[in-house]
């Protein structure tokens, strides 16, 4: 009974310490990595953000910029409480919510883009908008040019203009609600683009400016030249501003004369297939 008990006991091997074993240093080695590339990334003083290069701006001013990115720039790691522990990597920064925050804080701006020049450095491109006219919304009750802004080529209002600057086109369009904001996009894409077209060609094939454009209903656009006529225009679903403009070029190049302009009344391109041209010899209205 006693020789049993002792070869059992002789069996029984003492447990060896467990930093003896090489799958615990392994272990303890890719946690020493992880740490340290953690650390590196998160709070190496090397890389974290420090330097801002802001280029393209002319109205919108530098400093501004800075200081919102400045101010979103710190990610949270950790926090209990009061208590936080933060991060300026340049890493972590997310340039597209960055971009985000810049649109909408600067209406000005129609564009931008954020890149990362390692280690410490952003470089934020910005392209402001450009006005094509001046948007002044109206009520049913008439105008209201006090609250008038520049507008772009995507529709946009950006910029609250008083005065108007002399020689500007003149947008217009009845709101049901009249107040409107920087940034907002007051009117379809396809009508500025058209407003855009029209004012392009008059100008540089015949040397007349839009004074004034009048957006009437979804399906028409009035527009006022510099020299006291009016075009009508059809913005309908069906139509092509590109073919009512090569009959008003037509127009303009035959019959119409520059010296005979003078008692021209208006010009209506809203028929589909002719233009019907109102003096002050041709028509009683």
């Amino acid at each position: 009974m006693k020789s049993h008990i002792k070869s059992k006991i002789h069996r029984i091997k003492p447990k060896k310490p467990i930093f003896t074993k090489l799958w615990f240093w392994i272990v303890i080695l890719l946690l020493i990595v992880v740490s340290s590339v953690l650390y590196f990334l998160l709070f190496y003083s090397g890389i974290q953000f420090k330097n801002i290069i802001v280029l393209g701006n002319q109205k919108v001013i530098s400093k501004d910029i800075e200081n919102l990115v400045s101010g979103n720039i710190n990610i949270k790691i950790f926090g209990i409480g009061n208590w936080e522990i933060d991060s300026k990597s340049i890493f972590l920064t997310d340039t597209d919510k960055l971009g985000k925050e810049i649109l909408e804080k600067f209406p000005l701006i129609g564009d931008v883009s954020i890149n990362k020049n390692l280690p410490q450095t952003l470089i934020i491109n910005v392209e402001e908008r450009k006005p094509i006219g001046v948007f002044c919304p109206q009520t049913n009750s008439g105008q209201t040019d006090s609250s008038c802004f520049s507008i772009d080529g995507d529709g946009v209002i950006f910029e609250s203009l008083a005065p108007i600057p002399a020689g500007t086109t003149i947008v217009r369009q009845v709101l049901e609600n009249s107040q409107v904001f920087s940034g907002e996009e007051v009117i379809a894409k396809n009508i500025i683009t058209a407003i855009s077209d029209i004012q392009k060609n008059l100008k540089d094939n015949f040397k007349i400016n839009l004074d004034e454009v009048m957006i009437t209903s979804p399906l028409r656009l009035d527009a006022d030249t510099n020299e006291g006529w009016h075009i009508y225009f059809d913005l309908g679903p069906n139509s092509d501003i590109n073919s009512q403009l090569k009959k008003l070029d037509l127009l303009l190049n035959g019959g119409i004369s520059s010296d005979s302009r003078k008692n021209l009344r208006y010009i209506n391109l809203t028929p589909q297939n002719k233009a019907i041209v109102c003096d002050n010899k041709t028509c009683i209205k």
